[in-house]
């Protein structure tokens, strides 16, 4: 269990993540993006990607100037968050907004909390 969020197990080998409040409380952005869900933090370090009304959109963190179209997803709620097997972190909004987050074989691409990619799965 995640502060704030609690961790179900999907048939395919991913995770759901059942957050507390899905309302997004603010957007932090420093060296990455972090989306503040009540008191879990949903934090994105490597680029990706942000899909809404049949346009996608790019993104890294750590280019600041272009984070626009994540800035535009707030205010919002979250309808499912969950991570596939393989790593990748994907978050639908209520509004119909998409992030994806594919993983990163060197850094941490994500985290939700304390859990982090797929680096932290039990062997």
């Amino acid at each position: 269990m995640v502060d704030g969020c609690q961790i179900r197990e999907l048939p395919d080998g991913g995770r759901e993540f059942v957050l507390d409040e899905p309302s997004l409380s603010f957007i932090r952005v420093d060296h990455q993006s972090r989306l503040q869900f009540g008191r879990t933090e949903v934090a994105i370090g490597s680029p990706f990607v942000v899909a809404y009304g049949g346009t996608v959109h790019r993104l890294d963190p750590r280019r600041r100037e272009a984070l626009g179209p994540l800035l535009a997803l707030f205010p919002g709620a979250l309808r499912w968050l969950w991570t596939s097997a393989e790593g990748e972190l994907t978050a639908v909004f209520q509004s119909g907004a998409k992030v994806t987050v594919p993983p990163d074989p060197v850094s941490k691409a994500w985290s939700v909390g304390t859990v982090y990619g797929v680096s932290d799965r039990p062997a």
